[in-house]
């Protein structure tokens, strides 16, 4: 059975070029929930007081922790098939 390197060079290419797209990926939809939340949440609470500030506030990290766990589940659905 002979090895065909370029073949194995040219796999591990595409992994890391898919790698990287995923990476990106992710890192887009990491940064934008959370804004699109904490800004959805600032139209919709109105906030006029203190509380209403850091019920605002507290969306964005609530929101990046929703993305990170959905994402996490995701890879770990995909690590199973």
């Amino acid at each position: 059975m002979t090895y065909n390197f370029r073949a194995q060079a040219e796999a591990a290419q595409q992994e890391r070029d898919q790698a990287e797209r995923r990476m990106k990926r992710i890192f887009w939809i990491g940064l934008l929930v959370p804004a699109i939340a904490c800004t959805v949440a600032a139209l919709l609470i109105g906030p006029d007081s203190w509380l209403g500030w850091v019920a605002v506030v507290a969306v964005a990290p609530a929101a990046a922790a929703g993305v990170a766990v959905t994402l996490m589940v995701q890879d770990r659905m995909a690590a199973r098939r």
